[in-house]
């Protein structure tokens, strides 16, 4: 089967307006190399061309760029909080669960390792997906057959620029999804080389409608995979299809895909407002500042010679180019009246680089304010809350989205229940204390305080410091009261002699 005109790589509206925002991250994220060679036409869209400026000086300018990763730093930062302390099932998880977890995908990462790269996607991306799949089976293949081949469900992470289109509708009182395309790339050896595959992955649930054509339902999931083909035709010229290479049911009914979502999800649509925009915009401008400083202070290394008064040595027609060294006389004749002409060097006010420095590290300390924003700003921002975290309150950003990656997490899991035949997922265990004490510098001092007044007790005051990181995760109280006990000068036993000046 083949498709014409908008195959199943069209992407979707909604795609196309987070795009931009997803490749211009993804860029900063690269690093310095990616953004040097990003190309918006012949032209950099990080680094725009001067009013008149050479093509070759402006090809000189970007691919000298100067590039300081203050973005990816701040989002590798923010995304490390929830992961201090492992991610975990609960201790009530069966044990099937637990053993998945130990493997979540199958290539060897564990739960903890899986849950820290959506967060980090998430956070850059403003939405992250879970895949959860089954180990494909032949038709016929016995439970037995399938546990000798370790047959289990497993999770796949797909970033959001890999989701190429995504619809969902209201199915009773739930929000499900009922379409879903991922572009998937693969990559196979050929001999000594290798071969790139194209494919897209369909995930689809056609509408049930009753006799007006109102649509009441959805049938149960159903897959397919498409694989691009290139063929030659006699003229020489390249044709290209997608042709269906596989295709079948989804044996738990629903598409068995999660999202995770830190931006603020605009309603009626699959369209985010990116949580860190004004820091990957900012990154922009401090990248654009630190190039122009780092070009005028080159020209500045060598400044530019103006000859007054004196005539230019033609060659063909053209200005001879003036030497310039310390072996090199210039020469500035009289011109007949007895007047002369003279050399200069012009050179840019150093006064305008001050300037240009203390703006590149304002917007450097704007950007890190920008940053830890999310450590401290109060909010909601709470997709789902579950009976499993009622109570559990979102103190700052940060805290919301590891709560949401929480829900994300254990909507994989009841998808993965799903799979195994069973009713319900487990509880998963993500750390959101890791934010206390930070908005307020003196909360150390206030503790202490308290602990003078009788208000607090010894344990819960370490305990405390354990949690705001003053103290090591491996504080013990008991064991530090036997350690202070140790320390306290006892009377001497007669098994330690006579004092000193007795026996003398």
């Amino acid at each position: 089967m083949s498709t014409t005109e908008l195959g199943p790589n069209n992407r979707s509206g909604d795609y196309d307006i987070m795009e931009p925002y997803w490749r211009m991250v993804s860029d900063i994220v690269a690093g310095a190399k990616a953004m040097r060679a990003a190309k918006s036409g012949a032209d950099n869209p990080y680094l725009p061309k001067f009013p008149n400026e050479s093509d070759a000086d402006y090809a000189y300018r970007v691919a000298n760029a100067k590039f300081t990763n203050i973005y990816r730093d701040i989002i590798e930062t923010l995304a490390a909080k929830p992961f201090t302390k492992e991610v975990a099932l609960a201790e009530d998880a069966p044990d099937d669960f637990k053993k998945i977890a130990e493997d979540i995908d199958g290539a060897g990462n564990h739960l903890h390792t899986f849950a820290g790269r959506s967060f980090f996607a998430g956070i850059n991306n403003a939405v992250d997906w879970i895949m959860v799949d089954y180990v494909k089976m032949r038709p016929g293949t016995t439970l037995a057959d399938e546990r000798s081949m370790n047959a289990r469900p497993y999770w796949v992470h797909v970033e959001a620029p890999r989701v190429l289109a995504v619809y969902s509708a209201r199915i009773g009182a739930k929000e499900e999804l009922v379409h879903v395309r991922i572009a998937e790339t693969g990559k196979a050896r050929d001999g000594y080389g290798e071969t790139i595959t194209n494919r897209v992955r369909v995930y689809n649930r056609e509408p049930i409608v009753d006799t007006d054509g109102a649509v009441i339902n959805y049938a149960p999931a159903t897959f397919e995979v498409y694989e691009q083909k290139t063929s030659s035709a006699s003229s020489g010229a390249k044709t290209s299809s997608w042709d269906l290479v596989d295709q079948g049911p989804i044996s738990i009914g629903v598409i068995p895909m999660v999202p995770f979502i830190a931006g603020r999800r605009i309603e009626g649509t699959w369209q985010f407002v990116p949580p860190m925009q004004d820091a990957a915009y900012l990154q922009i401008e401090h990248f654009q500042q630190e190039t122009n400083l780092k070009s005028i202070k080159e020209q500045a290394c060598f400044p530019m010679l103006a000859g007054n008064g004196v005539a230019p040595v033609l060659e063909d027609g053209k200005a001879k180019a003036v030497p310039i060294g310390p072996k090199s006389v210039l020469y500035a004749p009289p011109n007949g009246e007895g007047e002369h002409g003279e050399w200069q060097f012009i050179e840019p006010n150093a006064e305008s680089l001050k300037f240009l420095a203390a703006d590149v590290e304002a917007t450097e300390q704007q950007l890190r304010e920008l940053g830890r924003q999310p450590l401290t700003a109060k909010t909601g921002n709470i997709t789902v809350t579950t009976a499993a975290f009622a109570g559990d309150k979102a103190n700052s950003v940060i805290q919301a989205w590891a709560l949401n990656l929480k829900d994300a997490l254990e909507n994989a899991w009841a998808l993965t229940a799903k799979w195994l035949g069973q009713s319900e997922g487990p509880t998963v265990v993500v750390d959101t204390d890791f934010d206390v004490g930070l908005s307020d510098e003196k909360d150390p001092d206030n503790l202490l305080k308290m602990r003078e007044r009788g208000d607090l007790s010894g344990q819960t005051l370490g305990e405390e410091f354990k949690r705001r990181g003053i103290l090591s995760v491996e504080w013990d109280y008991d064991e530090e009261v036997k350690r202070i006990t140790e320390e306290i000068p006892g009377e001497p036993n007669e098994a330690d002699g006579p004092p000193m000046e007795d026996a003398a």
